[in-house]
């Protein structure tokens, strides 16, 4: 009957140590997931309408072939506005939750930018109108996913050198 007990007590100081850290810097994840999604915004904008205007190739594909370029631009920036922020959430929750934030977030934003670059090739569109769409989509989301990662790695500094010395010390019993 002991043996429970004391397992219940590791794990709470564990908790406790682990809760006791710093906190994470959230500030420049933030900064970088507002500016990241002006930027997202702004290129989708301009590409659409470049690739609409110039080379008459109808994207972003779920927009339809009625859509005006100005309306089709418009939301596809929206969209990659709201992905960008949505990320950006993604990566708080993960640092407040997760033991490894960084890798967790590189694994679950590269299924998901994965998800979206498929996604365009699914419906009864013109082929060229299909690549371009997941081309866009993938690149756009690998940079996004990229540069959140590595501004929260860099924040971090001592983050994961410390988190392996805690779970190292908890395996041995050193509290």
């Amino acid at each position: 009957m002991e043996a429970p007990a004391k397992r219940y007590q590791d794990f709470v100081a564990l908790h406790e140590e682990i809760s006791a850290g710093s906190d994470p810097a959230l500030r420049p994840l933030w900064w970088t997931g507002l500016a990241c999604s002006m930027l997202a915004a702004g290129l989708a904008f301009v590409v659409v309408l470049g690739v609409r205007g110039l080379l008459e190739v109808r994207i972003p594909v779920f927009a339809g072939p009625h859509t005006g370029t100005a309306a089709a631009a418009t939301s596809y920036a929206l969209c990659a506005m709201a992905g960008t922020i949505q990320a950006t959430a993604l990566m708080h929750l993960l640092l407040a939750t997760a033991a490894r934030p960084v890798r967790a977030f590189g694994w679950i934003g590269g299924a998901g930018v994965l998800v979206v670059a498929a996604l365009p090739l699914l419906p009864q569109a013109p082929p060229d109108a299909a690549l371009v769409t997941a081309g866009l989509n993938l690149a756009g989301g690998a940079a996004v996913v990229a540069l959140l990662a590595a501004v929260v790695a860099a924040s971090m500094g001592d983050g994961p050198r410390l988190a392996r010395a805690r779970r190292r010390r908890y395996r041995h019993g050193e509290f």
